[in-house]
């Protein structure tokens, strides 16, 4: 009996320096990557709520990134949440690899006791790479449908060759390019039949589109 005591004592202290999880957004995962292979604006990879939802990126539908929801529950999310804070993401860092040249950066985001943690990480190595290669869940998903979806031009150029944008103008500048904030509901089938690549004139300016739809708790073309 003093061994099941003394393991139950052990037990109930695993965990006991991880805070409730938060309303919102609680964890979330995505990758940067340079030239030559630009990926503008795209979803982040893994993203956790407190109601123990997960969307992730869906199948491309022609210039529309598109989204998808997975439930995975309350406990398996306070999983995730307590193996993020073991790896040390409930502070503000930027880790760099200087054994590898090239190569991309990890971005995680982490909302514990009422702050917002971002860790930038260069070509993660060890702990943290282990970390997020656990970052996936399986089960049965359903369409993210948002209420707005940002459209960001990038890689402009003076090509006469390209369709009149029809919407507002692109321009709101963000890391990606030029953006404006749309209703979802006048943009997503348009967005579904364009095709990926497709070049638009906006403001005496060519760019490529991408259509971006915006997660819970974004607002605009800041959170691309």
């Amino acid at each position: 009996m003093r061994w099941l005591v003394v393991l139950a004592v052990v037990l109930a202290g695993c965990g006991a320096d991880v805070p409730a999880l938060p309303d919102g957004l609680v964890l979330q995962a995505r990758q940067l990557v340079g030239m030559p292979s630009p990926r503008p604006a795209e979803l982040p990879e893994f993203s956790l709520y407190g109601d123990g939802t997960v969307i992730r990126p869906g199948p491309p539908a022609g210039a529309l990134q598109t989204a998808e929801k997975v439930h995975i529950g309350q406990e398996r999310a306070m999983n995730f949440y307590q193996e993020a804070h073991d790896a040390g993401l409930d502070r503000d860092q930027e880790i760099r690899n200087d054994s590898v040249v090239d190569g991309y950066a990890q971005v995680f985001v982490l909302s514990s006791r009422g702050k917002r943690f971002v860790t930038k990480a260069t070509n993660p190595e060890g702990e943290l790479a282990e970390f997020h290669s656990r970052l996936h869940v399986d089960g049965a998903a359903t369409p993210y449908q948002p209420a707005k979806i940002a459209a960001v031009g990038w890689a402009p150029d003076s090509s006469q060759n390209a369709e009149q944008w029809p919407f507002a103008p692109l321009d709101q500048r963000v890391d990606a390019g030029f953006c404006v904030t749309l209703d979802a509901a006048g943009v997503a089938e348009f967005a579904r039949k364009v095709p990926k690549g497709t070049r638009f004139r906006s403001g005496g300016t060519t760019f490529v589109v991408v259509f971006r739809p915006l997660l819970p708790g974004e607002s605009g073309c800041g959170d691309v």
